[in-house]
Order: C-alpha cells, then sequence, then structure tokens
C-alpha cells in the first residue's frame, strides 16, 4: 500500500488531475505496487476491491463486478492502459524506500519506548498522505517522524551530541517534515471532487454506462491507449489515429518502395554510363 502511495504522488508530480483520472490511476498504482513488491495481487482482486469501496461510498448495494460483464472488461483494458502511463512517466523507475524501515531501526537505537514507537509508526504511514515522500529523503522523513512522536509523547531526545547528526539528517528539514504532518492533522475529512474530464467510476450506476463505449475507451487498433487517457490533446489523438490507420501506412510504404526504386535506378544509370566505375591503382 506504502509504495502505491509513493507511485502515485510521483505520477501526480509530473501530470495534472485534470488530465487523468485519480481513481484509475490510483488502482493503477496498487496493481503495480502489488509486483514490485512481490506480494502480487491479480487485477481482478483490485478491480474488485475498488468497485466495492465506492459502492459503499455512494450508498449503492454492494453487487458483484462479474469478471464476464462489459463493465469489467472496459475497466480491465483501461487500468492496463493507465499502468503503462504511469510507468512511462516514471520512466519505468519503481524503486520506493519507504521510511518505516529507517524509522524502526532509528528507533532501537533511540531506545524509545512501545507507545512512542506505535506513535511514530502511525505518522509515518499518515506521512504518506502528504508529498514528503517525493520532497524528502526517506532518512530524513524518518527523522521528521521520530521528532514527531517524542514530542507528543513527551519523549525527551539526546542533544550532547545532536540526535539528528548521527542520522546525517539536518534540523531544518525534520522541522519542515513536523509542519506538514501537523497541518495535516488540523484539515477537515478528506472529500473526493471530480476535477478530470473523463469518467473513473467503478460503479455500475454511473453515466458512463449509459454512453458509448467509444467514449470512455478508445478501440484497439485505431489510437494509442495511452494517448486517449489525455483529454486535453485531443488533436494529438487524431493524429496518431491518422498515422496509425492502415490506409496510411499502406501509402506510406509504396511512397518508400518508390523512392528506392529511383535511388536503385540512378545509380544503375550512372554505372553505365561509366561515371561509377572503381578506379584502379597500380
Amino acid at each position: 500500500m506504502g509504495t502505491g502511495q509513493v507511485l502515485f504522488h510521483r505520477f501526480y508530480f509530473k501530470q495534472s488531475f485534470s488530465r487523468f483520472n485519480v481513481k484509475r490511476i490510483a488502482a493503477s498504482c496498487i496493481w503495480l505496487a502489488s509486483k514490485r513488491e512481490e506480494n502480487i495481487r491479480t487485477l481482478k482482486q483490485v478491480l474488485n476491491v475498488f468497485h466495492r469501496i465506492e459502492r459503499k461510498r455512494e450508498n449503492l448495494i454492494i453487487e458483484h463486478l462479474a469478471s464476464s460483464s462489459k463493465k469489467y472488461l472496459e475497466l480491465e483494458t483501461d487500468l492496463k492502459r493507465c499502468e503503462l502511463q504511469v510507468l512511462k512517466e516514471l520512466g519505468y523507475i519503481c524503486h520506493v524506500e519507504l521510511p518505516h524501515k529507517l524509522m524502526t531501526a532509528y528507533l532501537e537505537v533511540l531506545e524509545a519506548p512501545h507507545k512512542m514507537k506505535q506513535e511514530a509508526w502511525n505518522l509515518a504511514n499518515d506521512s504518506l498522505r502528504t508529498t514528503l515522500c517525493v520532497r524528502f529523503k526517506s532518512n530524513v522523513v524518518a527523522c521528521g517522524v521520530v521528532y514527531a512522536a517524542a514530542r507528543r509523547c513527551y519523549v525527551p531526545l539526546p542533544e550532547n551530541p545532536p540526535w539528528w547528526k548521527v542520522f546525517d539528517t539536518d534540523k531544518k528539514d525534520i522541522d519542515e517534515v513536523c509542519m506538514v504532518l501537523a497541518h495535516l492533522y488540523s484539515l477537515p475529512k478528506a472529500q473526493y471532487i471530480p476535477v478530470c474530464k473523463e469518467d473513473g467510476s467503478f460503479t455500475m450506476s454511473n453515466s458512463s454506462q449509459h454512453s458509448s463505449p467509444s467514449q470512455t475507451l478508445p478501440k484497439e487498433g485505431t489510437s494509442s491507449g495511452l494517448l486517449m487517457l489525455d483529454d486535453a490533446n485531443t488533436t494529438k489523438v487524431k493524429v496518431e489515429a491518422v498515422s496509425n490507420s492502415k490506409e496510411y501506412r499502406t501509402e506510406k510504404l509504396n511512397k518508400e518502395n518508390e523512392n528506392k526504386k529511383g535511388c536503385d535506378r540512378k545509380i544503375s544509370e550512372r554505372f553505365r554510363n561509366g561515371k561509377g566505375r572503381k578506379r584502379h591503382f597500380s
């Protein structure tokens, strides 16, 4: 789960929420993270979980998403394309180092009590709701979490020498991590606000059910599926569709063959006139 959250933040550091649907990207990041951490979950399991959660949030009757239904096949195709888009934006670099492992080692060195360890673990989980995992290295986030947990549990930390220097961290960065976490807890309960033009619902009761499949998903062979996820580049999608069409490829291949025949004809005429003969030196 943590790896999926980091991949999610990395993707939206490069792309906009209005261009790529957050629900589809979230499901794709979870699916990709399960393969990255060798704790593989099938695409069917991911789709069923997201479908069930969304129906519950919309106060709808929880129904099973049949793998043979049209909605399931559309979601399956779209999530595969979303996964490729995420990999493309990340440059296929999916290495993630979570702060939890370092934080646990730091707490052992500092001989922290059990209550402080539990508080630090909760703070580390909540830090993944922010952009700290993208802005700072994992050791900085781990030290910030340890410091915040110590302040909450009223546990003094060694200052001679300063404990953060032992872990190769700057006090200024630790304070920044603590301020971000404090701001997170001051916010109200998060609510989903749809800002993307395309519909990314996992439920069967959405308007996408009444729309034609061509409006939500591109047909195979008409254009690249990665670009169809981006509604802002409709002109680019049309150009790609024309360039990938069968007639266009055939016409382009015929032109290349004519150019090649023309070059061969010129070379043969050149040799026939004696201009292309090799010179022999004694």
